[in-house]
């Protein structure tokens, strides 16, 4: 009992510092997107979790830089700085053989990538599916049941 006690209390943790921990980043202007391309790799593999500040302004932006824009179909790209001009920034993929045809500006920039974890995405987009969030919300439900039925003992021992 004591065990299982244990384990609920160290998921429910675990949700929770997961959970607050993207709120502060959010916060802070620092938002997460799945890599769903392979232009990237091997740099950044298909199914990284990306995580884009968007307080960082473009005209900090440099060559070799790897930055987040969105194309005119508003689809979110991660790709690298190939250089600076004065139209905007043109980048391209690691692993594309030609730069990209769109030019980066002020109005389609969206952020400098900070940090990227490797396939941690799949899991994120497995909860963006319906199967996922109702997987994702019954385990948070009975983690809460299991909470309550197997609550804190300490007042029953004390009596």
């Amino acid at each position: 009992m004591k065990v299982l006690k244990k384990i609920i209390n160290a998921l429910m943790t675990l949700i929770i510092a997961i959970g607050g921990l993207f709120l502060v980043l959010y916060f802070l202007g620092i938002v997460p997107y799945v890599v769903l391309s392979g232009s990237m790799e091997p740099t950044i593999k298909t199914g990284s979790l990306c995580f884009v500040n968007k307080n960082i302004s473009i005209d900090k932006i440099k060559e070799k830089d790897i930055i987040a824009f969105k194309l005119d179909d508003g689809t979110l790209v991660t790709h690298r700085v190939k250089s600076i001009t004065e139209e905007g920034i043109i980048t391209k993929g690691d692993s594309n053989k030609k730069a990209d045809n769109n030019v980066v500006t002020k109005i389609n920039y969206v952020g400098k990538d900070m940090l990227w974890i490797p396939k941690l995405g799949y899991m994120v987009m497995i909860f963006r599916t319906t199967n996922g969030k109702i997987i994702f919300l019954s385990c948070i439900a009975v983690l809460f049941i299991c909470g309550i039925l197997f609550g804190d003992d300490t007042k029953k021992t004390e009596k």
